[in-house]
């Protein structure tokens, strides 16, 4: 299936001329999503979430136990792993091990603001985060980059597969963290983001777009092949509307590590609140590299995270940030680079900055 990531405006009625003599075929668009047997469809979805929650509660244990007791092993979920792109496995693998080690490191973490770490330095606690040697959140590279690397390659998955029905639908609701409710306090996974870059009042944001699109798509595909072209169009607008999402909220953590960094005045808790935003902005960016059905190119999102100090395939350089203020530009950089990207507009940035702008 090939998605054409245009936006689409939602109608309530779509009229599509056959020839003069036909009669125009209508679609009535719901105002709320309606399926009988969702729970059925997306079992298979609701087991790849679950592993995700486990495994976030696992990573948040261990930076609660750090340095305290003992960090046994932590493994990548399967189902989990079987979604997720071979590239970003590996990293995670990787990661995972790291982060356990540094959780059971004996010492306190001594370098931000210092330098490159002492020989055997494998990490520790800044201000109650867990950091590696350098400085970066690795569960949030974990947790973060799973949203695009696992959760939004499996939707790719299921798009491109050999047959789109209804049930198909429900699995992207699933997959990005939803329920047919669509209801904005319950959310998991990416849509606990989606809905952060949202008007609940108006009812107006990503989330929101998300939810227009699946109860579009899912209303045209009952509706019959004569509405194939609105369906496709309306999968590629819930794709291109959770990338944005993602990225959106790339620039809020950027801005939001910006933030933190200028008031810390060395208040090791700031500090580390500061990086562990930060890290959620590199896991978000580092996500969807690789991917797939996207807007952003890959080579774009190189250079931010070049500018976050963590290129891909290379040792992060995260603990500059603690100590250099000529880089806290580079967070301007990254926004405005966004922004050029998606043609966000000024109002759009600034609302970006805010969780639940309501």
């Amino acid at each position: 299936m090939n998605l054409k990531l245009t936006p689409l405006i939602v109608l309530a009625t779509l009229v599509i001329s056959c020839n003069d003599e036909e009669p125009t075929p209508q679609l009535d668009i719901p105002s709320s999503y309606e399926s009988s047997s969702y729970d059925a469809n997306v079992v298979s979805e609701r087991a790849v979430i679950n592993e995700l929650a486990q495994l976030t509660t696992a990573l948040n244990e261990a930076e609660s136990n750090a340095q305290s007791t003992a960090v046994a092993d932590i493994e990548y979920p399967a189902n989990l792993s079987a979604v997720t792109l071979s590239s970003y496995q590996t990293l995670t693998s990787v990661w995972l091990s790291e982060l356990v080690k540094a959780a059971n490191d004996d010492d306190s973490f001594q370098n931000p603001g210092i330098g490159m770490p002492a020989s055997g330095e494998e990490g520790g606690l800044l201000g109650g985060r867990l950091l590696d040697e350098y400085g970066l959140e690795l569960e949030q590279m974990i947790e973060k980059g799973a949203f695009g690397a696992a959760l939004y390659n499996h939707a790719l998955t299921i798009i491109n597969g050999d047959l789109i029905d209804a049930s198909t639908i429900d699995k992207l609701v699933e997959i990005h963290g939803t329920s047919p409710a669509f209801d904005p306090n319950e959310t998991t996974a990416a849509a606990a983001y989606s809905k952060r870059r949202s008007n609940h009042v108006t009812q107006e944001g990503f989330f929101y777009d998300i939810r227009n699109s699946l109860i579009t798509a899912r209303a045209a595909i009952e509706a019959g092949r004569s509405f194939d072209a609105l369906r496709d169009q309306a999968i590629a607008d819930y794709l291109i509307a959770w990338e944005k999402s993602n990225f959106a909220t790339v620039i809020f953590y950027c801005n939001a590590t910006k933030v933190l960094l200028q008031s810390a005045s060395g208040d090791e808790k700031i500090l580390g609140d500061a990086i562990h935003a930060y890290a959620e902005g590199v896991g978000f960016a580092h996500g969807f590299k690789g991917l797939a059905n996207k807007q952003i190119t890959d080579a774009q999102i190189d250079l931010i995270l070049e500018l976050l100090l963590a290129p891909d395939g290379e040792i992060a350089q995260s603990y500059q940030f603690l100590n250099d203020a000529t880089l806290l530009s580079n967070f301007d950089q990254i926004i405005s680079d966004i922004q050029s990207i998606y043609g966000f507009t000024d109002e759009e940035i600034a609302s970006f900055y805010v969780n639940d702008p309501t």
